[in-house]
C-alpha cells in the first residue's frame, strides 16, 4: 500500500535518525537528534525561531501525552512552516495550524510503525492498543486511527481507478 507524502516525510526522518519503533519515539531525543532546543516551561505550548535556531516550548503540567502530541505540532512548524504567525492572514495561519495538526497525527502515531502493528478489529479497542504504544490520548488515538483508514481507503480508490486507466 502506497504513502502518502508526508507519511514518507515522516519516515524518512525518523529513519534517519534512527528511529524505528514506538519505544524508540522519545522526545527530547527526536529534538535532539534534530537540533532542536527543547524546553519544559509554563507556557502555553510554542515554537519559536531565534535566528537559525528553533526552540519547542511545552508546558510541564500538562500530561506526558499532550506534552508529546504537542511536540509533534510545533515540530511540524519547525521542520516544514517559516514566517512569523503574527504578521500572517488569518487564512494563512489557519492553513499553517491545519497543516500542523495533520502532521502531528501521523508523526506521534507514524504510519509505518502502525502498519506493523496487529489491530483488533473493535475500534475502542485498536484505538486503546494506539494509545497505548504511542503515548497518546484516547481520543487522538481514535482520530489517527480514523485518518488511517480513511488514508487507506482513497489510496485504494486511488489504485483501482489508475488500474482502470492502464488495464
Amino acid at each position: 500500500m502506497h504513502q502518502s507524502h508526508l507519511e514518507d516525510f515522516i519516515e524518512n526522518l525518523l529513519k534517519g535518525i534512527g528511529v524505528f519503533h514506538p519505544i524508540q519515539l522519545n522526545k527530547f531525543h527526536i529534538a535532539d537528534q534534530l537540533g532542536v532546543y527543547l524546553h519544559l516551561l509554563e507556557v502555553r505550548s510554542r515554537g519559536l525561531w531565534d535566528g537559525e535556531l528553533y526552540y519547542i516550548f511545552l508546558n510541564p503540567n500538562l500530561s506526558r501525552q499532550q506534552r508529546w502530541q504537542d511536540f509533534g505540532h510545533e515540530l511540524c512548524h519547525g521542520l516544514r512552516h517559516a514566517g512569523n504567525q503574527k504578521s500572517m492572514p488569518s487564512s494563512f495561519r489557519k492553513l499553517q495550524e491545519w497543516q500542523a495538526d495533520n502532521f502531528m497525527y501521523h508523526f506521534c502515531v507514524p504510519t509505518f510503525m502502525l502498519k506493523r502493528l496487529e489491530l483488533p478489529p473493535d475500534q475502542r479497542i485498536a484505538a486503546a492498543l494506539i494509545a497505548e504504544t504511542f503515548n497518546v490520548e484516547f481520543s487522538f488515538a481514535l482520530e489517527r486511527l480514523n485518518r488511517y483508514y480513511q488514508n487507506n481507503l482513497f489510496l485504494l480508490n486511488q489504485n483501482i481507478k489508475e488500474g482502470d486507466r492502464f488495464g
